[in-house]
């Protein structure tokens, strides 16, 4: 007896449903591995902050139970360690050994803020922990070795290394995603926020309305620049090498804070010069 056209076809799906490999979602999903846990958990810091991170979300969006987290990463804590190591190592620690001491420290910490600015949060996150990790111990190194190249004592190197990555990480917690520096850098919103610096009363707020603008400007970038390189030059002023009293024609040297708040206070005259000559001014 001849076989009917839909048995036939009802038996070419049964062998397609038992003996063909699954063609679904399931089979389509990437492995999981500790890279793309730590990915994907970078990629909810950046967009909602370290507060919102759970274990619980992180296998949600990854689609797997937490449990299987746990087979990748033993905890929370050394999740986020793995994702600080993961960013710091973007930052490009080679030094050009044609610049001196002071460029090398600068460009380094100019690397450091543009990457941290590139991931919302992780400054934050950074801020709360010390991760001893290999990309930290080689940002740190990159840091410390031009300033003891530079003849600066342990101490005083490793003081004006924690100075220079405070205030790089420090600056990249207001990052240009945060409101105060959205509303600088909409061209409306600062307009009014000028005016209204400008209206408010002189006798009660003099400094207020007349340096108002320049405190609340988009000038962001220079904003860090004025900073890393006033502290830098008083590093620099600080360990310049003391001139003996008994040269002829020397002049007693000024104290460290002299020294420092003139090497800072030029720099800010050079600025100030270039801004005028922008228009910023």
């Amino acid at each position: 007896m001849a076989r009917q056209p839909w048995a036939a076809a009802d038996d070419a799906g049964t062998r397609s449903l038992w003996f063909n490999p699954p063609g679904g979602e399931e089979s389509r999903r990437p492995a999981l591995t500790r890279d793309r846990v730590v990915a994907e958990a970078l990629a909810i810091i950046s967009a909602h902050g370290a507060a919102t991170l759970s274990m619980r979300t992180l296998a949600t969006r990854l689609g797997v139970v937490p449990a299987a987290l746990y087979r990748h990463v033993t905890s929370k804590d050394e999740l986020y360690d793995l994702i600080l190591d993961g960013v710091l190592a973007e930052v490009d620690c080679l030094a050009d050994p044609a610049l001196p001491w002071t460029g090398q420290v600068a460009a380094l910490a100019h690397r450091l803020r543009t990457v941290l600015e590139d991931h919302s949060g992780i400054a934050a996150l950074l801020k709360t922990r010390d991760p001893i990790s290999p990309a930290s111990l080689a940002l740190a190194e990159a840091f410390l070795a031009p300033l003891h190249a530079a003849g600066l004592p342990g101490r005083q190197a490793a003081w004006a290394f924690r100075l220079i990555y405070d205030y790089t990480l420090g600056f990249a917690l207001s990052d240009p995603t945060s409101p105060g520096e959205q509303r600088v850098q909409d061209t409306a919103t600062r307009r009014e926020l000028h005016d209204f610096l400008h209206s408010l009363p002189a006798s009660r707020f003099p400094a207020l309305t007349a340096l108002g603008a320049y405190a609340w400007a988009d000038d962001r970038d220079q904003r860090f620049t004025v900073g890393l390189d006033t502290l830098i030059s008083s590093l620099e002023a600080a360990h310049r090498p003391e001139r003996s009293s008994t040269s002829p024609g020397s002049q007693p040297r000024a104290s460290t804070g002299a020294a420092s708040a003139e090497s800072g206070l030029g720099l800010l005259a050079r600025l100030s010069v270039a801004g005028r000559a922008t228009g910023d001014g």
